[in-house]
């Protein structure tokens, strides 16, 4: 199992994000300690999880979380297979050390078994069956995030991060879905690269996909585990073997502090144009700045461009919504037992009387779907461009007690309407292809010219 996380190179990001303190776990199925000497000759201590050390009560934590929380049901034998196949990503070890494994329910005896052949640790078993309960059992939205991941998330967050530069999304090169482990049909595949950074200054184009760092083949890796790797301190190299049209070829990229643009904006005659990239936790009032700064240079429409918007928070999105909309709902989240409806919350900023284009293409995901089919089905903007990546799942991130998290996938959205996009996408009003070199003022003059 490779370590965890980022490029500076931005990951499409969840409908939600929420932190929560670390749970508490629920009442043990296993109740017996066992101690056995395994066959090479390492003692194992088998806990259930109302004895669950410190180090190792995040295997506890997350099944709890998972039973508890995650949109289907998961049976445990299924959970516990894949906490097997997480342990099976292990490089294996010689170490002779005790160690303690916790066993959420007697479907995990067996797979504590294989811990002592696999981890060097108590804390290594049980980080890799957490990484495996999620990676093998659960959807390609949801993660287990480590520590430094969660630390880089936020600074991810704040707008700032070192790295290249580039926005990546994983796409199953046969069913054309996300997905979540690397393989020779799951490539990570840079949506695009952010202006003046040195992904672009290193020729890097949107439709590469990465298939080593650093000469390390990445196949069996996750998104995370990738761009952790390729994350770096400001100043140092990282040499990524990329593919494109067939061939491969590799480059050496000198990382750097990458200043993520949530927003840029112009004016064109009597048209505004804004590029909101991504869905931040102050997003909303930076687009509402830029937007209101449009308006006071009176113009008559609105450009909205969320082409490689891989999505953010939900709380962004609603008050997204929430500047084009006077009243209604915004979006109706399902999860395993309840539904909740959010409305828009009373900013309205943008008037009837301005009309609004939304731009979308393949990278638009998420909160990016979820503003441009709400606007779209009100009929208060035309959408154009090709159709959206189709991911209609909300997440969850649930702090656990070693630093780490989950996120978890814990509902799945609808338009007020009742319009899933889940697999599809948002299609557009006009279908159109939006070459990435576009300028903006080409995006404006095609986007009029079409809708």
């Amino acid at each position: 199992m490779k370590a965890a996380h980022a490029f500076a190179l931005v990951v499409a990001l969840s409908a939600c994000v929420v932190t929560v303190d670390p749970v508490s776990t629920t009442a043990p199925v296993v109740r017996e300690t066992t101690t056995t000497i395994t066959e090479n000759g390492r003692s194992l201590e088998v806990l259930g999880c109302e004895d669950a050390p410190e180090e190792a009560a995040i295997v506890c934590e997350a099944y709890d979380l998972i039973r508890d929380n995650y949109v289907d049901e998961i049976a445990d034998p299924d959970l516990a297979a894949a906490a097997t196949s997480g342990l099976g990503e292990l490089d294996g070890t010689s170490a002779k050390s005790a160690m303690v494994c916790l066993a959420p329910s007697q479907d995990f005896v067996e797979v504590c078994s294989d811990a002592p052949l696999q981890a060097e640790d108590t804390v290594e078993a049980a980080e890799a069956m957490v990484w495996g309960m999620v990676s093998f059992a659960l959807d390609p939205n949801s993660a287990y995030l480590d520590a430094a991941l969660v630390e880089l998330i936020e600074q991810e967050q704040g707008g700032e991060v070192e790295g290249i530069g580039a926005l990546v999304n994983t796409v199953d090169e046969i069913s054309g879905e996300s997905c979540g482990i690397i393989s020779e049909t799951c490539r990570i595949i840079i949506a695009s690269t952010i202006q003046d950074s040195p992904a672009q200054a290193a020729g890097i184009e949107a439709g590469d996909a990465v298939v080593a760092v650093d000469g390390m083949d990445i196949t069996g890796w996750t998104i995370d585990e990738v761009t952790t790797t390729v994350r770096g301190q400001a100043g140092t190299d990282v040499t990524l073997t990329m593919l494109r049209d067939g061939a491969t070829f590799e480059v050496t990229i000198t990382r750097a502090a990458v200043e993520v643009p949530v927003v840029t904006s112009e004016r064109f005659g009597a048209t505004g144009y804004v590029r909101f990239n991504q869905f931040t936790d102050n997003g909303d009032e930076q687009l509402r700045e830029a937007i209101f700064e449009l308006m006071a240079e009176s113009i008559d429409t609105l450009v909205l461009d969320l082409r490689d918007n891989p999505g953010g928070l939900l709380t962004t999105a609603i008050d997204v919504a929430s500047q084009f909309l006077e009243g209604g709902d915004v979006v109706q989240t399902v999860g395993p037992e309840s539904s909740r409806t959010y409305e828009v919350n009373g900013s309205l900023l943008v008037p009837d009387d301005i009309e609004v284009v939304v731009v979308v293409n393949g990278g638009s995901a998420s909160a990016s779907e979820l503003v441009s089919a709400l606007l779209q089905e009100r009929g208060r903007a035309t959408v154009v461009g090709v159709n959206t990546f189709g991911k209609n799942t909300v997440q969850q991130q649930f702090d656990l007690s070693n630093g780490g998290a989950l996120k978890l996938t814990i509902a799945r959205w609808v338009t007020p309407g009742g319009l899933d996009f889940g697999e599809v996408g948002v299609t557009p009003d006009v279908i159109e292809e939006f070459p990435p070199e576009l300028t903006a003022e080409a995006v404006v003059d095609l986007a009029l010219s079409i809708s």
